[in-house]
């Protein structure tokens, strides 16, 4: 059997679906209400040493979850990330990592919505970058050291990858 054919490197909650975000290109979209603690996502891939991170995002856009100092996991085509659509971020998120790969809701989403993390939870390696998120309290300027930021780590302890806990905890 050609398990490839048939499971996906990603997996989005039956209740969200890829689209047009205003955000940022591709998002992800609650298509039907997702209640607080549900899996929204579960992003898998291929792993990719930081040395080699920013082919990837030449080829297929800044994508990937950053796993540990040196290592990414990341969508392994275009294609995949346009079925599967993109966590974007946002200053005032709705999900947050359960585990390195795991995204859960961190309050309930109506259908609607879109589904967005801060990227403050999970990177600490990329070019700033001007955030689209719109909110009052926006930071404006994504920065890699985001995670440090005392307010973000006191609200959203609960919701940081197990590479950031880890950082943070030293």
């Amino acid at each position: 059997m050609d398990f490839h054919n048939i499971f996906k490197h990603r997996w989005i909650n039956p209740k969200a679906k890829s689209f047009n975000s205003n955000i940022d290109g591709l998002g992800v979209e609650a298509t039907d209400d997702i209640r607080e603690g549900e899996i929204v996502g579960v992003l898998g891939g291929i792993i990719v040493p930081k040395s080699e991170i920013e082919k990837i995002w030449k080829e297929i856009g800044h994508v990937g979850i950053q796993m540990d100092e040196n290592f990414f996991i990341c969508p392994t085509s275009r294609e995949e990330l346009e079925d599967t659509g993109v966590f974007n971020h946002a200053c005032e998120p709705n999900a947050g990592f359960k585990s390195s790969i795991v995204l859960v809701a961190i309050r309930d989403i109506k259908s609607g919505e879109e589904i967005v993390f801060d990227y403050a939870f999970n990177e600490t390696y990329f070019e700033p970058f001007k955030c689209n998120c719109k909110i009052p309290n926006c930071r404006k300027i994504i920065k890699p050291t985001d995670w440090q930021i005392k307010e973000i780590q006191e609200k959203y302890s609960d919701y940081f990858s197990p590479y950031l806990k880890t950082k943070i905890s030293k």
